[in-house]
C-alpha cells in the first residue's frame, strides 16, 4: 500500500538565485512535518516565493520543487494574516523573468558606478479549490485546541494514514493565533521519486504590513537544515535593512546605492498580478540567510514607517543647487547690507 505523509510548510522563506554569482535559480530546503511511518524520504529540492507589498495588499508568488523516494501525499500549511482575496495558479516564469530584470539592472548600474565610481465550531472554511496540482483548503481559526483536531479529522479525510505533530507545533500555532494571524492554507500536493517543478500559487490578501511567516519554518521537522534561503522583496520605497537584520536574514542587495526600480512594464513581465498590485513604478530587493533553519524564531513583518521613498539623483541635484543659491543671495544680501 502506497504510503503517506504529512508535510506542514511551516511557512518557508524561499530558494530563488545567488543574483550576482550564478543566473540559474539556487533552491533551499523548506520545512517539513512528516506523518508516520517514516520511512519514505521526501526531498524539498526547492522552494521559490515572490512577495510583493504595496502598503494595502499583498501578494505571494509561491513554488515548490519536491521529490520522494516512492510517490506519496504532502501537505503544505500557511499562515496567512487575513483571508485571501485571490487563489491562482502563477507561472514558474515569474522567477525566471525576475531573475533577469534584477541581473540586467545590475550590471548596469555597475557600468555606472564603474564609469563614474466554521466560527461556533472554531474552524471556518473559507475556500476550498483544486488548482492545478494543488488541492488548496483555507480556513480561519477562532479556537485552538477544536483547531488541532479539525486537521486531524483534515488529514482522515485526504487519506494520510497516521498524524504526529512536532511536540512545539501547538505553542507554534497558539503564537500565530495571539497575533491575530488566523488564517491557514492546507494545499495538497503528490510527489513521486522525480523532480517536479510544481506551477506556483499566487496568494493575494489584505495586510496593513508586509509579512512573510518564518517562525513556522523554525519549528519544522527541516529546522536541522542549513539551506540557502533568498526572498525578493517588491515595494513602494526602500526598506530599512535592520527590520530585515532582526528577523535573522541577511540584506544583500537593493538596499543601499544599488536601488533596482521596476517598472510597471517589468512589474507585468514578471506578473500581471504585480502590475495590478502597483499603480506606479516599485524597488525590489533581495534578503538572505545561511544557517540551521531553526534560528528563524520571527516572522519578516515590515510596516510602512519602515519603507522610505530613495530621492532620484535628479531631485537631489536641484536640490543642492537651490541650498548652493540660497547660500550664495544669503552672502550678497548681508554684504550690501553692511
Amino acid at each position: 500500500m502506497r504510503q503517506k505523509y504529512f508535510t506542514i510548510k511551516y511557512f518557508i522563506v524561499i530558494a530563488l538565485i545567488s543574483i550576482l554569482l550564478i543566473p540559474s535559480l539556487v533552491y533551499a530546503n523548506k520545512g517539513s512535518m512528516i506523518i508516520y511511518p517514516r520511512n519514505v524520504h521526501l526531498e524539498e529540492a526547492g522552494q521559490n516565493a515572490i512577495v510583493a507589498w504595496n502598503g494595502n495588499e499583498e501578494i505571494i508568488i509561491l513554488s515548490t520543487d519536491m521529490r520522494s523516494s516512492e510517490s506519496t501525499l504532502v501537505l503544505e500549511l500557511i499562515p496567512l494574516p487575513s483571508n485571501p482575496t485571490k487563489v491562482e495558479e502563477g507561472s514558474s516564469e515569474s522567477f525566471t523573468k525576475l531573475v533577469e530584470i534584477i541581473n540586467r539592472k545590475v550590471r548596469e548600474m555597475r557600468t555606472r558606478t564603474l564609469t563614474k565610481k466554521a466560527k461556533a465550531l472554531g474552524v471556518e472554511i473559507t475556500f476550498h479549490k483544486k488548482i492545478g496540482a494543488h488541492d488548496v483548503t483555507i480556513v480561519k481559526v477562532s479556537d485552538l485546541d477544536y483547531f488541532i483536531s479539525w486537521v486531524k479529522d483534515f488529514l482522515t479525510s485526504k487519506e494520510f494514514e497516521y498524524v504526529e505533530f512536532p511536540s512545539n507545533f501547538k505553542t507554534t500555532i497558539s503564537n500565530y493565533l495571539n497575533r491575530n494571524i488566523n488564517h491557514f492554507v492546507f494545499d495538497v500536493i503528490e510527489t513521486n521519486e522525480s523532480l517536479q517543478t510544481i506551477n506556483p500559487l499566487i496568494y493575494r490578501f489584505k495586510s496593513n504590513y508586509l509579512y512573510y511567516p518564518l517562525e513556522i519554518t523554525a519549528t519544522s521537522d527541516v529546522g536541522w537544515s542549513s539551506p540557502r534561503v533568498n526572498i525578493f522583496l517588491i515595494t513602494k520605497g526602500i526598506i530599512n535593512q535592520t527590520v530585515v537584520r532582526n528577523a535573522g536574514l541577511y540584506p544583500r542587495i537593493g538596499f543601499n546605492e544599488y536601488n533596482i526600480r521596476l517598472t510597471r512594464a517589468e512589474l507585468k513581465e514578471i506578473s500581471p498580478e504585480l502590475e495590478d498590485l502597483f499603480k506606479s513604478d516599485a524597488f525590489v530587493m533581495n534578503a538572505q540567510y545561511f544557517g540551521p533553519l531553526n534560528k528563524l524564531k520571527k516572522d519578516l513583518i515590515i510596516h510602512q514607517q519602515d519603507i522610505s521613498k530613495p530621492i532620484e539623483h535628479t531631485n537631489l541635484m536641484i536640490i543642492v543647487s537651490i541650498i548652493i543659491v540660497l547660500i550664495i543671495m544669503t552672502a550678497i544680501y548681508k554684504k550690501f547690507k553692511k
